[in-house]
């Protein structure tokens, strides 16, 4: 991370850094780039007015079809209707309403709306007269037990209520508008722990009774978008879950958005965007598969500037702005975007209506305004991909981390080559076959390469190249192989170290050399070499160590010098086929990920396998106790890390005890 951030303020630099940022937002606008980072960009946002209304504790607020907006005025139990100016100009529910806290307006103007006062579900017409009110469903589908405590509420084009039911752990409550239940939907999974997955699995049913049962979160917000899909947000869970799309199977369709954990509402307009408020006053706009395009906003902690929010409960877009109704403030705070979030909307509208080479012009232009904004890269790839251009369209999909766009535009251009030259490579092999054939017989005859022969049975006399030669024969003999190792016959620490020095630089390389499709980062800049040195060496010297004094206290007869050379020798595969595997996989494709994930899951195998003999022949150890010295070992292992953790936080802790006392001392003096 240290080495990219020059590179990336470099590259906000060179791209210009768009157009100036905006000195009246009070806030800090981010987007996703690269690694899935935020990072700073241009406001895509900025705050407008605060409109104050004569409210009590708001909690929705929805802009229905006929263009007014509608805010549930919960603690004066009304609904309100505001025109383009945000005045008054009527007032619903009066006398019927308790507590509304959910509301949806269809395109008939009815109201449907969650009444959390009387724990009922109220339909009003247009005029605002009583249609229907019901509360819990009788149908023993429902739930004997189950409580039914509506706070949200939105209406599909069948006229399907989907009611947020507090604490109801299946999911969304499906009601008709007779107050019939048809059932749940888009329920949350309880999510599982290590603690509670190592509980279940040890403890017996009397115990685990005692603790509080596992269940899943219940959605705390809900919306639909113009196909009747339904959205919901879920508080109090990991921000990566907390947001969910539902196609009308129930089936999740986002899956690790970047989100909140402390989301509020949602909004999903027609033109195919998504945004949504959490509590500390951040607001997050996506597209429709959730791809992140802007986080901004800040808590009000008393600034009182205009932009901040207290206590956040609703927000809707309505064109270019976006509304945010502030419960403790009685207030709606308006925001309008700025030239270059329009750019990106124009552009997302196009490209998820699947217009791509329509929307690549407007994202060529974003990437003036920002050069790491990482979704620009991700549309203008598949425009190059929909327009055959498949050269620029491997560059844009490296840019834009889609290794599965990169892949398969790597198989076109793959298939193009091998349509144009496998005969003339094929050719190539064969007349080198012959070629091959014809030195062979003439080199026997008059012995071209006896020289060559001669200088190397010569260089076996040298000890480090016998050693070289040595590793080979574990191919076919690993038990005799080590076995010469503990007699001392072969082997030495000198080529021990070197072949360790031998894995870390092909541990290192390998990540340089895997092709992108199948790297863990995205590009060579990200890699952490240090780290991976340092975690290289430390598991040698750990496992060394720790299998030594283990087999000192376990009858073991190998000495230090024997665990060194032997575990180094049993590295061999990892030596030999780590680089390998890393250039192959720059001709593979994703329809091929089973020749790597197979070359790669055998290479270490192997080398576990050979760690295994090593163990057991060096030691002269049964099977039973070759697995236990292997098992006690790793556990050693872990005994070693753990406890170095513990000194390096009781150190870091006398550290800064000290320094406290020197800067104590320094001003007192």
């Amino acid at each position: 991370m240290k080495k990219i951030l020059p590179t990336l303020l470099l590259v906000i630099f060179l791209s210009g850094f768009g157009a100036e940022a905006n000195a009246l937002a009070p806030y800090t606008t981010w987007a996703l780039g690269p690694g899935g980072h935020l990072y700073p960009t241009q406001d895509a946002y900025i705050p407008l007015d605060e409109i104050d209304l004569p409210l009590s504790g708001a909690e929705e607020m929805f802009l229905a079809p006929d263009g007014f907006l509608y805010i549930a005025d919960t603690g004066n139990g009304r609904i309100l209707r505001l025109d383009d100016d945000f005045q008054v100009t009527a007032e619903f529910g009066q006398g019927i309403l308790q507590s509304p806290t959910g509301l949806f307006v269809d395109e008939d103007g009815t109201f449907y709306i969650a009444d959390a006062g009387k724990n009922t579900i109220v339909i009003l017409d247009k005029e605002g007269n009583l249609l229907k009110e019901f509360g819990r469903p009788s149908e023993p589908l429902f739930g004997k037990r189950r409580e039914f405590l509506p706070r949200k509420i939105t209406v599909d084009a069948r006229k399907n209520l989907y009611i947020i039911s507090e604490g109801s752990v299946d999911g969304l409550v499906m009601m008709n508008t007779n107050g019939n239940f048809i059932g749940y939907f888009g329920a949350n999974s309880a999510q599982m722990s290590l603690k509670m997955i190592l509980q279940r699995t040890f403890l017996t049913k009397e115990q685990l009774e005692q603790f509080v049962k596992v269940e899943a979160a219940s959605p705390s917000n809900v919306a639909i978008d113009r196909r009747s899909l339904i959205y919901t947000v879920t508080a109090g869970t990991s921000p990566n879950r907390s947001l969910r799309k539902f196609n009308t199977q129930g089936i999740n369709l986002l899956s690790n958005v970047f989100g909140s954990a402390t989301f509020r509402d949602l909004h999903v307009s027609a033109d195919g965007l998504l945004v949504a408020v959490d509590s500390t006053g951040q607001i997050y706009e996506y597209d429709l598969d959730g791809t992140l395009l802007f986080v901004f906003g800040a808590q009000d902690t008393g600034d009182q500037r205009l932009g901040m929010l207290t206590n956040p409960t609703a927000i809707v877009r309505a064109g270019d702005e976006l509304y945010v109704l502030d419960k403790d403030k009685n207030a709606i705070i308006v925001y309008r975007a700025t030239e270059f979030a329009r750019k990106v909307h124009e552009g997302v509208r196009l490209y998820m209506d699947g217009f791509y080479p329509e929307a690549k012009p407007y994202f060529e232009e974003v990437l003036t305004y920002n050069g790491l904004f990482i979704m620009a890269y991700q549309a203008i790839a598949d425009a190059y991909y929909k327009n055959m251009d498949y050269s620029s369209a491997l560059q844009s999909y490296r840019y834009a981390e889609d290794r599965a766009g990169y892949s398969e535009t790597f198989w076109e251009l793959r298939n193009a080559v091998l349509q144009r030259d496998m005969g003339n490579a094929l050719l190539a092999i064969f007349g080198l076959w012959i070629v091959s054939g014809v030195f062979t017989r003439l080199e026997r005859r008059h012995g071209w390469l006896e020289p060559l022969r001669r200088l190397a049975r010569q260089a076996r006399d040298i000890r480090l190249v016998d050693d070289f030669l040595f590793m080979f024969r574990f191919i076919k003999q690993p038990a005799d192989s080590f076995y010469y190792i503990k007699k001392d016959l072969r082997g030495s620490l000198a080529f021990a170290i070197l072949l360790y020095t031998w894995v870390i630089l092909a541990r290192i390389l390998s990540l340089y050399l895997t092709g992108f499709t199948f790297s863990p980062y995205p590009s060579p800049a990200w890699i952490p070499v240090e780290r991976e040195v340092v975690y290289a060496i430390l598991a040698i010297l750990l496992w060394n160590a720790a299998n030594y004094l283990v087999s000192t206290i376990s009858d073991g007869e190998g000495s230090l010098r024997h665990v060194i050379i032997g575990s180094a020798y049993s590295l061999f595969p990892y030596a030999l086929f780590a680089l390998p595997i890393a250039l192959l996989s720059n001709l593979l494709t994703l329809n091929e990920i089973f020749l790597y994930d197979f070359s790669t899951q055998l290479m270490w195998f192997w080398t576990g396998l050979m760690l295994f003999i090593m163990v057991k022949e060096v030691h002269n150890y049964s099977l039973s106790e070759t697995i236990r010295n292997i098992l006690t070992t790793l556990f050693t292992m872990a005994l070693f890390l753990l406890t170095g953790y513990i000194l390096f936080v009781l150190f870091n802790q006398l550290y800064e005890f000290v320094l406290a006392i020197i800067q104590e001392v320094g001003l007192r003096g």
